[in-house]
């Protein structure tokens, strides 16, 4: 058998403490952001259901994810950006402008994602332009609805609800079929 001196046991004490401490940050900061984050609903578009080491999902794809969007000159593969969007329509989100750095919307009805740049494009005598990735194109859902779901993506009768934080973190909230809502995320 070990003996542990105190000091030894203070040190065990804190590392476990830190990790306990660094999970439940990971947790709420999912849940608050789920629980107090501006809700926006957006038409999906799906990719494929299947996952053969983890079970149903779809790829969903939204029309401001597509779009090239105008990025600033000094934004590269892999940087984090902020894209604001307006609703042009119910459930058609439209990018209204880019940054490098969070910027508080001048309009309440607009709304800022945080992504990550996939890809910069850049021509000659032109601004670049980028496709960016926001965290919300893949959903797991329940085992045998991903082929179902992918059927309703494709006749155009399902959204995302997307909880949007302060900061622009986003996550997808729950899926929306005819209007009902399916899948709702749980909190934990």
């Amino acid at each position: 058998m070990i003996k542990l001196s105190p000091a030894s046991w203070l040190a065990v004490a804190i590392v476990a403490l830190v990790q306990t401490v660094a999970l439940a940050s990971m947790v709420y900061g999912r849940v608050a952001l789920l629980r107090d984050g501006r809700e926006i609903v957006a038409e999906v578009i799906p990719v494929d259901p299947r996952d053969l080491f983890r079970g149903d999902y779809v790829i969903l794809g939204y029309t401001f994810g597509r779009a090239q969007v105008t990025v600033p000159e000094d934004i590269n593969q892999g940087d984090r950006i902020y894209v604001t969007l307006r609703e042009a329509a119910p459930t058609q989100w439209e990018v209204v402008g880019t940054s490098s750095t969070w910027q508080q919307p001048s309009d309440p009805s607009h709304v800022v994602l945080k992504g990550i740049v996939d890809y910069v494009y850049r021509a000659q005598n032109e601004a670049p332009k980028a496709s960016v990735r926001y965290g919300i194109e893949s959903y797991f859902v329940p085992e045998g609805t991903g082929r179902e779901l992918e059927k309703q993506v494709q006749d155009k009768k399902i959204s995302a609800a997307l909880a949007v934080g302060s900061d622009g973190d986003v996550a997808i909230k729950a899926l929306i079929v005819d209007g009902q809502r399916v899948h709702q995320e749980p909190w934990f």
